[in-house]
């Protein structure tokens, strides 16, 4: 009998205990609070913070895609050409005591066809080659900036120019290496000069470029000057755009250039490369002159005609007796909201010692804007 009361009561503490730990709570971890990216109106559209900072981010960029013929009797080469081009841009910006603190990176990538593949023989003697024949992707841009302080790698401040396409050759080797600073004064008026490398003789002895400009209702007007350290040469550019109504408007641009140097004027770009003693160089123009007058037809398409003149074309050691002028056309269309089209047609003549020569040239360009 005790033995028997003995195992009913281990069982009933058994269950007792067991009844116990099941009715203890189930504690559930509570979820860690979410953070919505929040946007950023500070800078303009399209920045957003990056979540747990201070700093606003924007991404965008372009998809390009382009169609091109040249004809003539002058240039290295002549039929249709085709190129394809993105590009993603980074824009990250903070305040900070001493101002915005920016920092931009473009990346690039080209494909078209040029360059050298195995190519198959055709009856008539004729070659073609396979597929896209060049391409390749490079760091474009990479600037650091506070306040009206910037550095890095970027497009010369020189490289400005005016609507359309016929000023084409006016800066064709534009990045370099730069530190440099702006300032806006007020009342549209600006001011900036850059230190820039863009030689490889590693000694780092600057170009130093400047401009100041003023922009109003009426439109703008900038003065730029450089120095070339290496070639030791200068030049002095002049650009005025105006909106004579809301839809008519006039630009000019007047180049000088002491020598042939890094800021000078190429009216050969796109068309020939030009070689002296056997080795390729970039040629100049000691006055250099272009005039574009433009229709706004409807808010989506902007004609435009334009010329550009060139006096005493030269190589890289003097100027020649050759001339050069250039006129076209070009067309933009916003065929929707950031997806646009461009036709543009260029006639070049160059009047040389040995005779006239000349080439057209155009394209029909798509460019998807995000």
């Amino acid at each position: 009998m005790k033995l028997k009361s003995l195992l009913i009561g281990s069982a009933a503490l058994a269950a007792a205990a067991t009844g116990a730990k099941a009715a203890d709570p189930i504690v559930v971890p509570e979820p860690e609070p979410m953070e919505y990216v929040r946007v950023c109106d500070v800078y303009g559209a399209g920045f957003f913070y990056i979540p747990g900072t201070e700093t606003c981010l924007k991404i965008s960029g372009m998809v390009r895609y382009q169609i091109g013929y040249s004809d003539g009797d002058f240039g290295d080469s002549e039929g249709w050409d085709k190129y394809a081009r993105g590009e993603l841009n980074i824009d990250a910006r903070s305040e900070t005591e001493y101002g915005t603190l920016g920092a931009w990176i473009k990346f690039r990538g080209t494909s078209g066809n040029t360059g050298a593949l195995p190519t198959v023989g055709l009856n008539d003697g004729d070659a073609y080659s396979h597929g896209v024949t060049s391409s390749g992707v490079n760091l474009q841009q990479a600037v650091i900036s506070l306040g009206g302080l910037s550095m890095g790698m970027s497009d010369s401040i020189w490289d400005t120019g005016l609507h359309g396409e016929q000023d084409r050759g006016f800066f064709p080797y534009s990045r370099v290496h730069f530190i440099g600073y702006n300032f806006a004064a007020g009342n549209g008026v600006t001011f900036a000069v850059m230190l820039e490398e863009a030689d490889d003789n590693y000694d780092w002895t600057p170009n130093v470029v400047g401009k100041v400009g003023i922009a109003q209702g009426w439109g703008s007007a900038d003065l730029y000057a450089a120095y070339d350290a290496t070639a030791e040469e200068f030049a002095i550019k002049g650009i005025v755009k105006a909106n004579l109504t809301d839809r008519f408007f006039i630009q000019a641009l007047a180049q000088y250039e002491s020598g042939v140097s890094f800021y000078s004027a190429n009216p050969f770009d796109g068309i020939a490369t030009v070689t002296y003693g056997g080795v390729a160089v970039m040629p100049g123009a000691e006055w250099s002159l272009a005039g574009v007058i433009g229709f706004k037809a409807t808010p989506k398409l902007t004609a435009s005609i334009g010329a550009a003149y060139y006096s005493e074309v030269g190589h890289n050691v003097v100027f020649t007796d050759t001339d050069a002028w250039n006129v076209g056309t070009t067309i933009d269309y916003e065929i929707v909201e950031n997806f646009n089209a461009k036709l543009a047609v260029n006639y070049t003549q160059f009047d040389t010692p040995a005779g006239d020569a000349d080439q057209f040239h155009g394209f029909l360009r798509f460019q998807r804007d995000f």
